[in-house]
């Protein structure tokens, strides 16, 4: 599909995902959907949290982190879902805007030109964003999938004995494509975010064009200035009062995606920080004592514990406070660098 081919403000992807969670408007069995959802996530949510809450002074802590933050990114995708919900009317509201607007702009060839080529990043974002969680999820879950000891997909507490066959083998196929569907979601809607995003954006810029032909209008003595001031004004108001709608729409998912990835980074900083402590504890006992070719192997741990232990961002940044400080500080120079152009 080319630029030019676009007919809607929404991607096909887009429409069929909110159809999927029902929440597109109008949609006669959204009720079902939302039931569905509630359900199923429901019941993964408890027996994961009944995991963590049974296992918390027993398991590994990396194991029990690596539960934990899938745990936690499943309870942000319900709680996206209850908010979207909630907001049916604001996010109608958003939708029927985009419509109005879209069939606006097909009276002038340049607008729909315009309009289209957000919509065409648009798409290339969703199908992007859907792609990168659900194969990130493939990617993470194939090696337990494929492990010799019966491990399953997500950690579970069961109320009976789920590693006997057949319940061992369906369950762990329910909880690979209960998950890749879960990241996908996640994903789409990351789509649905940057599609009325554009749409603004897109907006703005037409509303730019007229003021430019505005002014030309002006310069060169033609009539009707009061009545494309008056329409300037009115779409101004549109943009601000869609805006608008997106921010009572995303502000409450926005702070829950703010707190989450704090969390990561803390749980991150939790891990640097322990892993320095093996050097000083065994600096700390009297290697000094023992005998040369004893000594060295306390040695070779000292030297081993001075390199930290990260998790990284793609195997090329760090996830920690300095990290997330560098990259605010590099983006506040570009900020002021594109200001100072523009």
């Amino acid at each position: 599909m080319t630029e030019k081919t676009m007919n809607s403000p929404i991607s096909k992807l887009i429409e069929l995902g909110l159809y999927f969670i029902g929440l597109w408007p109008k949609y006669t069995y959204s009720i079902i959907h939302r039931i569905l959802w509630i359900v199923i996530l429901g019941i993964v949510l408890i027996l994961e949290y009944r995991y963590i809450l049974l296992h918390i002074a027993t398991d590994d802590l990396a194991d029990l982190m690596d539960c934990f933050s899938i745990t936690v990114s499943n309870s942000l995708l319900f709680i996206k879902l209850i908010i979207l919900w909630f907001k049916q009317r604001t996010f109608d509201e958003i939708i029927d805007m985009m419509n109005e607007d879209w069939l606006e702009c097909n009276t002038i060839g340049r607008n729909v030109d315009l309009m289209s080529r957000k919509v065409f990043v648009a798409q290339k974002f969703s199908k992007i964003s859907t792609i990168i969680y659900g194969g990130g999820v493939i990617m993470f879950l194939i090696p337990v999938i494929f492990a010799e000891e019966r491990i399953f997909v997500l950690k579970m507490e069961f109320p009976f004995d789920a590693t006997v066959s057949p319940f061992y083998e369906l369950i762990n196929v329910i909880q690979f494509f209960q998950e890749v569907t879960f990241a996908s979601t996640s994903g789409m809607l990351n789509g649905v975010i940057m599609t009325m995003i554009l749409h603004t954006g897109g907006q703005i810029e037409i509303m730019c064009q007229t003021i430019e032909e505005f002014m030309n209008k002006i310069d060169n003595e033609h009539a009707c200035y009061l009545n494309i001031l008056k329409k300037l004004i009115i779409k101004h108001d549109r943009i601000i009062l869609f805006a608008g709608y997106i921010e009572d729409l995303f502000t409450y998912i926005a702070l829950l995606q703010f707190f989450s990835n704090t969390m990561a980074i803390c749980f991150s900083g939790f891990v640097i920080m322990t892993s320095t402590i093996i050097g000083r504890k065994a600096y700390d006992t009297n290697w000094y004592e023992l005998k040369p070719n004893e000594s060295r192997y306390i040695l070779f741990l000292i030297l081993r514990a001075q390199k930290k232990l990260t998790i990284t961002v793609g195997k090329f940044l760090d996830l920690s406070l300095e990290s997330f400080a560098s990259i605010l500080k590099a983006s506040a120079s570009y900020a002021s660098v594109l200001h100072a152009m523009y």
